[in-house]
């Protein structure tokens, strides 16, 4: 048997708009908190009583996976606190799905044996994985850009939570509610979070092909470099790989300009409105740019980079691949 609870998106004391707040205790995490029993191993999850509830709107007992209630706030001030799991190699994948079925979130969860407990923060899963881990590379971040990538927050509704373990498939439902002091329509929210998806889904392209051009600059400098130290520079290689710099710079420069359009998931995430005219343009103009901007990227990495590549191979501009080694006269022989 496996039990779920409701997590509730309070505001804690001194967000906006309630400074000044006069309740001061401990604040719980802010997320669904995740609890389930591992009786001997990963593979051997068992239902087992939990009976240690929460604080907020509902009450819970967690047998095998139950997920408790949190508190926090659904309008984008919550730090990150998902994948909650350990640092270690024992772990394994906790799945979230919404009352239809769609996926949302996977979070890495730990396998000790015991009773073991992960912080859904209520986000999606984050657009893309940085190169070099969460802090390496650049790109974009919390509110998609600027920092370690997240997903958006939720909508309220109910979720459940999933585990495989022994060979049984164990879940549990949390209810996701609103800050009750923020009220909001159902009709707000859907558009709001349709923009936050819209601009999730293009925030991995947008990504993508910051990273794609870094590796086309590497590669048009090592060409440079080959042609300077040939001994006779080959016609036209010079003129096509000034060209296609040319081209590298003006895509850098208009991707910079929607990677700062989408930016707007910040302020769409941290308002408790509809997004305003000027928001939705961005996200338009995100979607109106990209296509194009990709169109052109695809171009250089699928026909210009390979094409000058072998023009330069044909003109015997090639990396060297080092000197032979000799092989010395085996001494007393």
């Amino acid at each position: 048997r496996v039990f779920g609870d409701r997590s509730i998106m309070w505001v804690e004391r001194g967000d906006w708009p309630f400074y000044g707040a006069t309740y001061s205790a401990p604040n719980p995490p802010r997320g669904a908190r995740i609890r389930y029993y591992l009786r001997d191993a990963p593979e051997e999850a068992v239902a087992e009583d939990d009976d240690e509830g929460e604080d907020g709107d509902g009450d819970n007992g967690g047998d095998g996976a139950g997920a408790d209630d949190g508190e926090g706030d659904d309008d984008g001030e919550n730090p990150d606190r998902g994948d909650a799991g350990d640092d270690g190699d024992d772990s394994f994948a906790l799945k979230i799905s919404d009352a239809s079925g769609v996926h949302v979130r996977t979070l890495e969860a730990p396998a000790d044996v015991g009773i073991n407990e992960v912080i859904w923060d209520w986000r999606h899963d984050a657009p893309y994985e940085r190169e070099g881990g969460p802090g390496g590379g650049p790109g974009g971040g919390g509110g998609f850009f600027g920092g370690a990538p997240q997903g958006p927050i939720v909508l309220p509704g109910e979720y459940t939570v999933s585990m495989e373990a022994g060979g049984e498939t164990h879940s549990a439902t949390v209810e996701v509610v609103a800050e009750p002091r923020r009220p909001m329509s159902r009709a707000d929210r859907m558009a709001r979070q349709e923009a936050l998806m819209s601009l999730h889904a293009m925030a991995g392209p947008i990504y993508e092909a910051g990273q794609a051009l870094d590796a086309i600059e590497e590669q048009l400098s090592a060409a440079e470099e080959l042609i300077e130290g040939a001994d006779e520079a080959p016609e036209g290689l010079d003129e096509e790989i000034e060209a296609i710099e040319e081209e590298v710079e003006e895509i850098r420069d208009e991707l910079g300009d929607a990677r700062r359009n989408a930016g707007v998931a910040n302020a769409i995430q941290g308002s408790s409105t509809v997004p305003t005219a000027d928001h939705l343009w961005q996200v338009d103009e995100v979607w109106n740019v990209m296509p194009e901007l990709l169109d052109r990227l695809n171009a250089l990495i699928e026909t210009r980079m390979p094409a000058l590549n072998v023009q330069l191979y044909a003109e015997g501009v090639r990396p060297s691949a080092g000197e032979p080694i000799a092989l010395p006269d085996r001494p007393g022989g």
